[in-house]
């Protein structure tokens, strides 16, 4: 097996010990050791890939965000509603942004379930949205100048709006045992960027 082929195996053998000790144990009880017994591997091998432990859940953190950043190169901001009406094009581009992020947890459905669920980092959640609002912010300035939301609310109200939602629902939909395919979860959040809390509860205005 050629040297490349070598590492591919050693690294995807550290990420699934990882990944089942941290649905296992927790993540703040895995050690190197737990990592290194479960991968079938020796200290020094994983010492070849990363420093220790932390360094190995921030590249896997890295990672997602990182990949997630690359997804909304093309400006978030700019493809939501106007006014709660918005155009073929930028339903079309926003459909496709929130698509490629989506497939991507996809992918990852196993890691991120590790990372964001009960036994992860309590901490990456926090991460996800503050990377999301600079995006978000860095957006704005583009727009407009500078990154002042609604003047009716305060600025951290505002993005937790935006961004919650989505999270909530990547959230849940890394709880199921048998998750609905990445399209449906791209049609569910796209669906909830244009309605009202009243469509959502399925609340008619018949005034009875």
């Amino acid at each position: 097996m050629a040297v490349h082929g070598k590492v591919a195996t050693t690294q995807r053998k550290i990420k699934a010990a990882f990944i089942y000790l941290v649905n296992e144990k927790g993540l703040s009880r895995v050690t190197v050791k737990d990592i290194t017994q479960a991968a079938g591997i020796n200290r020094s091998t994983f010492y070849k890939h990363f420093v220790d432990k932390p360094a190995l859940v921030n590249h896997y953190e890295q990672t997602i965000l990182t990949e997630i950043a690359a997804s909304l190169n093309d400006g978030f901001i700019k493809h939501l509603p106007e006014n709660g009406v918005a155009t073929a094009e930028s339903q079309m581009k926003l459909y496709a942004t929130v698509s490629k992020i989506v497939d991507y947890i996809y992918e990852e459905f196993d890691l991120a379930k590790a990372l964001l669920g009960p036994n992860g980092d309590p901490h990456f959640e926090d991460k996800i949205k503050r990377w999301l609002i600079d995006i978000i912010d860095k957006d704005l300035d583009i727009i407009k100048g500078n990154h002042q939301m609604t003047p009716t609310l305060p600025n951290d109200y505002a993005h937790e709006i935006i961004i919650s939602q989505i999270l909530d629902i990547i959230k849940l939909w890394l709880t199921k045992d048998n998750p609905e395919p990445p399209q449906q979860i791209t049609e569910i959040i796209m669906r909830t960027r244009y309605m009202s809390p009243h469509d959502i509860l399925g609340v008619t205005n018949s005034g009875n």
